[in-house]
């Protein structure tokens, strides 16, 4: 594709999404776009849709096989090509659970592929928790109903008449959703060589989970980080801390420009990177020294929350006062395991 005809592609392309679709579409390359998920009351995370010679590979699926089917219909007005690949980031709920989408949609084949330990994590914690949201979200809903009859105003009646529909659609659709695992895995690297591209599918380390791949774009220079690396405040509850920043040093070594998250809109550069960073080695080592005082996790999470809360806010957005908190518990825990 020649470049001007490309950019003409950009401007047509980015533009809001329709109110039915799920997904905005931003070309980050010639050929690459990122699928920046809309807000939801069960959240979608974010895609890759990345076009081969002979077709199309997409990185992660989302919380349900509704939102991936809508993001099917999506990538159709880009290309004609089949979607052959898939890949799992990583093995939480919001990034796998539409697998089943993809080889629905195209019954002569798509390969899901993924690290060994997140195929592994998937049948072993990923199903239990399918079941577990099946048990709990009906509280959850009753929850949704008892607050809408004593609404009063207006626009959180409408919020929450839309949060009840969507979490009675997800309730239906998670119990006759069909779990597909990765059928094809890997233990460090995965490399697919077209003529077009090269697409890199790297394990460099335990991270967010210890699984988390990195798809990596070099003739593009466009990296793919799942919740390894994203726009909103780390969570960590499945995490390996003192490894994920061992594993975002190797992961910046790599030749990027742009950076494609699990959430949040398209990064540049290496900012967000050094924010993580420089975060968990706050947390980290504050926490290790009110443990070493005595301090028990409550104690720790009042401690260390007034120390980052100040100092992240701004970086993590309105959301993060309430999240540390979580960190803070989790780094914790593994401080008192070491």
């Amino acid at each position: 594709m020649k470049r001007s005809r490309w950019f003409a592609v950009m401007l047509l392309l980015w533009i809001p999404c329709r109110a039915e679709d799920l997904f905005d579409i931003k070309p980050v390359a010639d050929g690459v776009y990122a699928a920046i998920a809309k807000p939801a009351y069960k959240v979608n995370c974010n895609a890759a849709v990345i076009l081969l010679d002979d077709g199309v590979l997409v990185v992660d699926t989302h919380s349900k096989p509704s939102a991936a089917r809508g993001l099917i219909e999506q990538i159709k007005k880009l290309t004609d090509k089949p979607v052959k690949y898939v890949v799992n980031t990583h093995f939480h709920w919001d990034h796998y659970q539409g697998n089943q989408a993809y080889p629905s949609s195209w019954p002569a084949g798509v390969e899901i592929i993924s690290s060994e330990a997140t195929r592994a994590s998937i049948e072993q914690r990923g199903i239990p928790r399918i079941r577990h949201q099946i048990v709990v979200l009906p509280q959850e809903i009753a929850q949704l109903r008892a607050d809408l009859e004593k609404a009063t105003d207006p626009k959180q009646k409408e919020e929450l008449r839309s949060n009840l529909a969507q979490a009675e659609d997800y309730l239906a659709e998670l119990k006759s959703m069909q779990v597909v695992l990765p059928s094809l895995t890997f233990d460090h690297s995965l490399v697919l060589h077209r003529k077009s591209r090269t697409v890199d599918i790297l394990w460099l380390g335990k991270a967010h989970t210890d699984g988390d791949v990195f798809v990596f774009l070099p003739k593009e220079k466009v990296l793919v980080t799942g919740d390894a690396l994203h726009g909103w405040t780390p969570f960590m509850a499945d995490s390996y801390p003192y490894e994920w920043i061992q594993t975002l040093d190797a992961a910046e070594k790599l030749d990027f420009d742009q950076v494609i998250g699990g959430h949040g809109d398209v990064m540049q550069g290496r900012q967000k990177f050094e924010l993580w960073k420089g975060y968990f080695g706050d947390l980290l080592s504050q926490v290790a020294e009110a443990y070493a005082q005595g301090a028990t996790e409550e104690e720790a999470q009042k401690r260390v929350s007034a120390s980052l809360v100040p100092k992240y806010s701004r970086d993590f957005g309105p959301e993060y006062p309430k999240a540390v908190t979580g960190n803070i518990a989790k780094a914790y825990q593994v401080i008192a395991q070491r």
